[in-house]
């Protein structure tokens, strides 16, 4: 039996005691045996025993996390010989890979069949490789699942060797079927998203009408060649043509928007043909369009090209049954070495297609070394045109405009001057088209007017009340509230005021914006005057509408009427026109007394040119009223 005992130091041990009982003769039993100790025993098996219970609960849990994890865990065994087994498999793996447990036991390498065949060659190669180097094995395949179909799944697991040579992996196995379809859905939304910004991007870069490349590729394109050739990557030689169609806004007015699109669309298509791979062409704005041609052409190339594209361009195009007619203007620059001449180059072509433009239409310009003095003057120009707004060097001068019947002043045209420090005094056609571009006009506008209010506040103190004062107003000026208000502050006092405006004008501004604009000019006091009559196209219904209070004819007209007769009948016809409509007439560019006997035999009732006067400053204009008065009395 077991018995604790009490030893005399207080402790207590486990004792195992065994004993026989033996009778003796005299009746008494006297019991043989043995003491043991076994307190170190017991503790031992104690140990044991909470060993083995912390196992098992230990067992129980990782059995629960298998059940509930959602990866299959496993065990696969490669045998020295090269059999395979999976001597340990959770419920999970089992259900992944649609096989019991038996089915796995039964099945052992096999196992490996349910894996897609195109997947299969890779797996087993992986698993050489983990065999050999011992590796960790990660591999995602498909396999085919009796129920669900292709999934696909997730493997990885870490081998170690046995030492009867048995490489046995421990591992988990996942269904990720989800993980890749998502993945896929993610790779097609990316795919979408940059074909969108590709289509973004090209849409960015191109016109949407023509398909051509814009402005904004096109300098992209010649940045990226001037860089490539400053480094040394690409061609230095460069031939730019700048195309710009002629009478395309003609088109537009009397054909509508959509045979202007059509005739873009047919210019595009003709550019498109005529050109090589290694060119490039865009539509830059509007009607106009840039070739950059590849290395190795000069002007011999470029005027070929340009003749076959005008010839394209001269096969009839109609839209809804009517012809479409439209030109182009060519300028072609070229450079031996494009780093010289960098973003310049296109001012250049810019400068020959103004002289085709300038030349007649419909035809090519070569930028030359004229024209390239010719830049560099109009350069000169904006600077000093700046320095003349600040040290106020323009002036209005006057010319006077005489009756044609009896020779009194009736007015004056009022025409600037820059009186230049070192050139003298200019005449608009020495800086007018540079003003143009710096966009500066409007400021020399207002100073012309304001200068000559000023003047006839001056003249009207010394007893000269000027009846009548004009100034050349572009149609973009008339709204100008500026410009207006000025006007009508030198109305009244016996002088009126009248804006000419080109009969070009009347041609290219026939809106009813433009007739309002005329409206408030009139009610503003103002007259209304057709300057160069007879240079342009416009209708008699046109002038009808605008009802101008003079017709002024051009002086191309007047100066040969001594000596031709056909401009002498014209001049009458202009002047039975302005008769028949209430309107008077004036003739400019008179030199000549016999020219003026003439105007005034057909009926012309003002006359202006240098028979009467040059243009005039202020002072030499009253000294020039003065003297006439003097004359008349």
């Amino acid at each position: 039996m077991r018995l604790r005992v009490c030893r005399p130091d207080g402790g207590f041990r486990s004792v195992l005691v065994a004993s026989l009982p033996f009778a003796r003769e005299d009746g008494t039993v006297v019991w043989y045996g043995n003491v043991f100790d076994i307190t170190d025993r017991l503790d031992a098996e104690r140990r044991a025993a909470e060993a083995a219970e912390e196992g098992r609960r230990v067992h129980e849990r990782l059995s629960s996390v298998a059940m509930i994890a959602p990866v299959g865990l496993y065990e696969f065994r490669r045998q020295a010989d090269g059999s395979i087994d999976f001597p340990y498999t959770t419920p999970k793996f089992e259900d992944i890979m649609g096989l019991s447990r038996e089915e796995i036991g039964m099945r052992g390498g096999d196992v490996l069949r349910r894996i897609d065949p195109e997947d299969l060659p890779h797996v087993l190669a992986s698993i050489e490789d983990s065999a050999r180097d011992l590796t960790l094995w990660s591999q995602r395949f498909r396999i085919r699942h009796p129920e669900r179909g292709l999934i696909w799944l997730s493997g990885a697991s870490a081998p170690r060797r046995q030492e009867d040579g048995t490489i046995l992996w421990a591992g988990a196995l996942h269904d990720v079927t989800g993980d890749v379809q998502r993945e896929a859905e993610l790779r097609q939304a990316h795919r979408l998203a940059e074909a969108m910004r590709a289509e973004n991007e090209r849409q960015a870069l191109h016109d949407g009408l023509t398909g051509l490349p814009n402005r904004r590729f096109y300098d992209r394109v010649l940045s990226s060649r001037i860089e490539a050739a400053r480094a040394g990557q690409g061609p230095r030689d460069c031939v730019l043509i700048r195309i710009d169609l002629d009478h395309f806004k003609y088109v537009n007015d009397t054909l509508g928007h959509e045979a202007g699109d059509r005739v873009l669309i047919r210019v595009a298509e003709v550019l498109r043909q005529m050109l090589r791979a290694v060119d490039f062409v865009a539509r830059i704005g509007g009607d106009e369009f840039s070739i950059l041609l590849g290395p190795d052409m000069n002007q011999d190339n470029a005027r070929e090209l340009v003749e076959r594209v005008q010839g394209a361009l001269s096969r009839p195009l109609t839209y809804e049954g009517r012809l479409c007619r439209f030109g182009a203007s060519f300028g072609i620059a070229h450079t031996g070495d494009i780093t010289e001449l960098g973003a310049e180059l296109q001012l250049f072509a810019d400068a020959a297609l103004y002289r085709a433009k300038e030349g007649g239409r419909n035809r090519m310009e070569f930028f030359t070394a004229e024209l390239h003095r010719n830049i560099l003057n109009d350069r000169r120009i904006a600077v000093e045109l700046h320095e003349a707004l600040e040290r106020d060097e323009f002036e209005p001068f006057f010319q006077p405009q005489i009756a044609a019947e009896d020779g009194r002043l009736v007015g004056a045209e009022t025409l600037l001057r820059w009186r230049h420090p070192e050139k003298g005094l200019l005449s608009p056609d020495d800086f007018m088209h540079v003003a143009e571009q710096l966009r500066i006009v409007p400021e020399i506008d207002r100073i012309m007017m304001r200068k000559a209010r000023s003047a006839l506040a001056r003249w009207q103190d010394q007893g000269l009340v000027l009846p009548k004062i004009s100034f050349n107003v572009s149609s973009g000026r008339m709204h100008d509230p500026d410009v207006v208000s000025l006007a009508r502050s030198m109305a009244g006092g016996g002088t009126r005021v009248t804006f000419e405006l080109l009969e070009s004008i009347l041609v290219e501004e026939e809106s009813d914006a433009f007739r309002f604009h005329l409206d408030q000019i009139r009610e503003a006091g103002i007259d209304i005057e057709i300057d160069d009559f007879g240079s342009g196209h416009a209708s008699i219904i046109g002038v009808m509408e605008i009802a101008p209070k003079a017709l002024k004819i051009d002086r191309r007209i007047v100066r040969p009427v001594a000596c031709d007769m056909r401009s002498r009948n014209l001049v009458r016809a202009i002047i039975e026109i302005a008769e028949t409509l209430g309107i008077a007439t004036v003739a400019e560019g008179v030199e000549t007394e016999e020219q003026a006997k003439i105007l005034r035999g057909v009926g012309c009732q003002v006359l202006q040119g240098y028979l009467f006067s040059h243009p005039l400053d202020e002072g030499d204009f009253l000294a020039f009223t003065r003297a006439d008065l003097k004359k008349r009395a």
